[in-house]
């Protein structure tokens, strides 16, 4: 486990934490720029509320929330969705996203001696941090909108794949998403 992606036989997910502090966050940028209850954030994204406590004060302290107490109160994000990146978030509950574990050696990188994959998976690392930082939570919401109102269109190399799939039968495709897996992304 590194923090806060979890690297597996290649395959990648965030922590439970840093998963629920990105959900978090996109409800309440759904809403921007209206108050959210800790209840209604773990309803709608289907969250633990006492943990969800204690991400959302996170997210207060370092500034990407602000909080109203009261009967009226909530949570609302402290700068506008497309200020926010994924980067940012995922980085503030878990720390730097770093994937230094060696992919020939399965321990710590020797940085002192070069592997056949060093540079690539340097290289690797470095444009996976780069597209967290490109993505922000505008983009995210504008997004999230166009799956629900049923308009958004994969882009094309991500389309390919899922015609692709599409030809394989459930069955297939089932068994597919499980050596992915991604089940339920499929």
């Amino acid at each position: 486990m590194i923090r806060g992606v979890r690297v597996s036989e290649m395959q990648m997910a965030l922590t439970n934490k840093a998963d629920y502090a990105v959900r978090a966050v996109l409800d309440i940028a759904r809403h921007h720029p209206s108050l959210r209850t800790r209840r209604l954030i773990a309803a709608a994204m289907d969250l633990p509320g006492n943990f969800l406590s204690q991400i959302l004060a996170t997210l207060v302290r370092h500034g990407i929330l602000d909080s109203t107490a009261g009967p009226a109160g909530g949570y609302a994000l402290a700068r506008a969705p497309a200020e926010i990146t994924l980067l940012e978030v995922i980085e503030l509950i878990e720390g730097p996203v770093t994937l230094d574990q060696c992919l020939l050696g399965g321990g710590a990188c020797d940085w002192t001696q070069v592997c056949p994959l060093h540079e690539t998976w340097s290289e690797a690392k470095a444009s996976f941090t780069r597209r967290l930082a490109a993505t922000n939570f505008g983009d995210l919401t504008n997004i999230d909108q166009a799956i629900r109102d049923g308009t958004y269109q994969l882009p094309a190399h991500k389309s390919a794949l899922t015609k692709r799939l599409g030809k394989l039968g459930a069955d297939g495709r089932r068994r597919i998403c499980m050596a992915l897996d991604a089940v339920a992304n499929c």
